[in-house]
């Protein structure tokens, strides 16, 4: 969607770069705090009677409310959920993964306290234990859940071992996930946990149809395209800059260097044409020479298939191994 590229080139900048990192200490947050000073959660959690009384801290600080108990496996989810956010940051880009997981919060805001208000308003009891529920509820469960989604969405075909010992397939695990979510949303006899389920996927369902031109590669898609653009030597020294449809090679500014460049590209065998006749997209955000013709873009000889980037994510991506950025399976 355009006006996502547009926000990303006026806005990238102040995306948060290491968010995957601040999510899971904010776990290790909360979790210190549910076993040594639990009392300081209430102060912490999604009370929108608080809120509404001027305590606005908690729009963002119940991200620290731990989904559950703490034990070997907790411990062992938040690594493997740390692994498939770092890696959806590096395959995404850093601005598009702050805007599904701060969209994701931001929707949860604005849904719980318009259901705070519709509880209020009715004034049943069914409706006051909603509104006793509210922060029970609101927890980063369900921004887990999504991460789990979406990273099984945008890498169906990845093995990953469960556990550090079941080895399993990403669109298995996400259909699991998946079914878990409406068992729970159909079996909940609190309609504010209900309602917390279908906020998750609505930001699911909105973030994927805003971001449907951008789609990523896949360990199988990325496999293939290594094989087209195969070429010896190609790596840092490969730059292209593109201005009004002209290949300008960084190492002289020749016009003669540069299609020199081109056609030792050509005759690799590996040149791509995309839609609309681009010759060079980004692999993490996906934008052409055609989206801006300032854009540069280079070959990452550290990266399994020659991969290119724009300059906006030369040097912050992470390197393609085996498929998948990181290296893992």
């Amino acid at each position: 969607m355009k006006f996502l590229k547009n926000m990303e080139r006026r806005f990238g900048r102040y995306a948060i770069h290491e968010l995957p990192v601040i999510m899971i200490a904010f776990q290790v947050v909360g979790y210190t705090l549910a076993m040594l000073a639990p009392k300081m959660l209430s102060w912490v959690c999604f009370d929108p009677g608080a809120i509404c009384r001027g305590q606005i801290w908690r729009l963002v600080t119940w991200v620290l409310m731990p989904p559950s108990s703490l034990d070997i496996f907790t411990v062992i989810m938040l690594f493997f959920y740390y692994w498939i956010a770092r890696t959806l940051a590096n395959t995404w880009g850093d601005f598009y993964f702050n805007v599904f997981i701060l969209g994701g919060i931001l929707i949860t805001d604005i849904g719980m306290m318009i259901a705070y208000s519709v509880f209020r308003s009715l004034g049943t009891p069914a409706s006051l234990l909603n509104i006793a529920a509210i922060s029970a509820v609101v927890t980063t469960y369900y921004i887990q859940t999504t991460i789990l989604l979406a990273f099984a969405f945008t890498y169906p075909n990845a093995q990953v071992l469960l556990y550090f010992v079941i080895p399993i397939k990403m669109s298995w695990l996400g259909i699991f996930e998946a079914v878990m979510l409406v068992y729970s949303f159909i079996k909940s006899p609190l309609a504010a946990q209900r309602l917390v389920i279908l906020l998750a996927i609505v930001n699911i369902v909105i973030y994927f149809l805003m971001t449907r031109d951008l789609k990523r590669l896949s360990p199988k898609q990325a496999a293939g395209k290594a094989k087209q653009r195969r070429t010896p030597g190609a790596g840092w020294g490969s730059t292209f800059s593109h201005r009004n449809s002209v290949h300008t090679g960084t190492s002289a500014g020749s016009r003669q260097n540069a299609q020199g460049s081109t056609s030792r590209r050509s005759a690799a065998g590996y040149t791509q044409i995309y839609p609309n006749g681009a010759r060079h997209r980004c692999t993490i955000c996906g934008r052409t020479e055609l989206d801006d013709e300032k854009l540069e873009f280079r070959f990452c000889s550290k990266c399994e298939g020659n991969h290119e980037y724009c300059q906006d994510h030369l040097f912050t991506h992470q390197h393609i191994k085996n498929g998948v950025p990181g290296g893992q399976q």
